[in-house]
């Protein structure tokens, strides 16, 4: 090269600095979730110097700048604690490259001294930041799988959630979010040093899943336009949830990019000791375990257990993991899709009506049919999305509806181990025949609170602290029981009792029905429907002991009717003895 005046000189250096920069970007491409994934996605630049050696015929000189741009790429937000998710060779001393014009030939070494994060305007105006870019330092990073994390110090970031990439499915439509060629695209606008580009969203859909050698889900690979720039952004579903990290092109080749497959973040952040500092938990699946008592059995995550004492009902304890489990057996003549609406659509299960996820119901498979599904909803109270994953197994005249329930984003992030839970669910038929006579029962007597006189049951019956429907006007009971075969849940003894002489039993019995049971007016007695199955409530009040007033309750369907009569009245007998 020839020399020149200090201006010529430096345009040469900032010429020379951007085409530096745009051959290394060339070779690849309380806060809340933020629901646009624009304002969590960040423009990273690093600053350092270049030591530029230009040789030739008859020259051999040194030029070095300092304090000026050197690359830029793309990274997200994944925690609102200010940690930044990006590619490794976004962030570290790029390559060294060799520039020739002519017969001069320039070995450039470059140096980063400092990564800057930068937000968009709109960003650092909504959360009261100081300033649109903020110095970070690097807290993990991983060459091999070209990862890295960046902490900035800042808090009430919008952040993406993540979603999960071991259930994506080729053909899933997909986002890519970046900034490609840097500040290069605002053609519009004076490129000063401080200039925080827009975001860019390019639309594609995941064109085929890749594996590393040991199977494990790698890459994602994307139809999505990618440029110089992208590396490091998030690709996003269409639910907002970044199921991959942009990473590179094919080169020679027209829509063929590649992300790196979110679980694989999830491991590294893990083994880096980050996964504590996310906004939600992995869960791992278990072994296959059986119920034995309630005749099913599934894979359940590991630190979930069943803790509901009924033989149709499985509840589990969502604290571990942010999502629960619930099962229920149930006796119905509907079809699949009756039963789906009902779930999905009302309060007959879940408290938060929900409206189905498209995409995620495909058609039963197996003997006996499963049928998988989604759902998602908003809770009113609170305002939260809620997720649902569900099954429903076809037992003929009995099914199965399994479901995890949680919070949208533990839900996302967990979705491959939830519907691989519900695909492992196995059941048996319960008996569903009539309980044995009641002349070949024995009973035994429940100890009453206070010192006070129990309440026979049948021995060897299931028990548990529920009791029949509140009836309006009736105070609170001191105790409550249930009883149950643990073969049959369409046949249930409950009791309530009130250590209290101040409930009149056919007041009380008014107050449940207006209409009297075969008793006597102390007695009563209604219907109610049940998913297609027509159910018959037999009950009574009576004195028990010196202060206390039970209430005998008995749910039957309706073809049990004159046996769950016969039932109360024997009961009834038992207890006032």
């Amino acid at each position: 090269m020839n020399g020149g005046s200090a201006s010529d000189k430096n345009d040469v250096r900032v010429r020379l600095t951007l085409a530096i920069a745009f051959l290394l970007m060339a070779s690849h491409v309380h806060a809340q979730r933020t629901k646009s994934p624009a304002d969590a996605t960040v423009f990273i630049r690093l600053i350092g110097s270049a030591h530029v050696e230009i040789t030739g015929p008859g020259v051999n000189r040194v030029v070095d700048v300092n304090q000026v741009e050197i690359g830029s790429g793309s990274g997200f937000v994944i925690s609102p604690d200010g940690y930044v998710l990006t590619n490794a060779h976004v962030v570290s001393n790029v390559e060294q490259p060799t520039v020739t014009q002519g017969t001069e030939q320039a070995q450039v070494t470059l140096r980063v001294s400092t990564i800057d994060v930068c937000f968009r305007a709109e960003v650092v105006s909504a959360r009261g930041l100081v300033s649109s870019c903020t110095s970070a330092s690097v807290a993990a990073i991983d060459q091999d799988l070209d990862l890295a994390v960046l902490f900035i110090s800042a808090t009430n970031l919008p952040y993406i959630g993540l979603g999960d990439s071991d259930a994506v499915l080729s053909g899933l439509q997909v986002d890519a979010l970046g900034y490609p060629f840097g500040r290069n695209v605002e053609v519009g606008k004076i490129p000063i040093p401080d200039l925080v580009p827009d975001v860019s969203t390019t639309p594609g859909a995941v064109s085929a899943l890749r594996a590393d050698d040991m199977g494990e889900r790698r890459y994602l690979q994307i139809t999505n336009s990618l440029n110089p720039g992208n590396s490091g952004g998030p690709l996003v579903d269409r639910d907002g949830f970044a199921v991959g990290v942009i990473r590179m092109v094919l080169a020679d080749a027209t829509g063929i990019g590649f992300a790196i497959a979110i679980n694989q973040v999830k491991s590294f952040l893990e083994t880096k000791g980050l996964d504590q500092l996310m906004p939600v938990r992995r869960i791992r699946l278990d072994s296959f375990k059986s119920l034995e008592t309630k005749r099913l059995g599934l894979r359940l995550p590991e630190g979930l257990f069943d803790m509901s004492p009924f033989p149709s009902h499985v509840e589990t304890d969502a604290r571990p993991s942010e999502v629960a489990l619930r099962i229920d057996r149930v006796l119905s003549p509907w079809t699949t899709q009756q039963l789906q609406q009902t779930l999905v659509g009302t309060r007959a299960f879940e408290p938060v009506p929900m409206t189905i996820r498209e995409g995620r119901t495909p058609p039963p498979s197996g003997d006996p049919p499963l049928s998988l599904g989604g759902a998602f909803g908003t809770a009113p109270d609170t305002g939260q999305e809620t997720r649902m994953d569900f099954a429903i197994l076809d037992l003929g005249s009995e099914k199965v509806i399994a479901r995890y329930v949680g919070a949208a984003e533990a839900m996302a992030f967990n979705e491959s181990v939830v519907r691989q839970s519900l695909a492992s669910l196995q059941a048996q038929r319960f008996m569903g025949r009539t309980p044995v006579p009641v002349e070949g029962l024995e009973w035994v007597t429940t100890p009453g609170s206070n010192g006070q006189q129990g309440v026979p049951l049948p021995t060897g019956w299931m028990t548990a602290p529920i009791g029949p429907s509140p009836c309006p006007g009736l105070p609170r009971p001191s105790t409550v029981t249930a009883a149950f075969l643990p073969e049959d849940f369409t046949f249930v003894s409950r009791v309530a009792v009130w250590l209290t002489d101040g409930i009149v039993p056919d007041t009380a019995a008014s107050a449940c029905s207006p209409q009297r049971g075969a008793l006597g007016n102390f007695s009563y007695t209604s219907r109610t429907e049940w998913l297609g199955v027509s159910y018959v409530v037999e009950g009574a009040f009576v004195r028990v002991g010196q202060q206390q007033v039970a209430q005998l309750e008995v749910l039957s369907t309706d073809q049990n009717r004159a046996f769950a009569s016969q039932w109360l009245a024997t009961w009834l007998k038992k207890a006032t003895q």
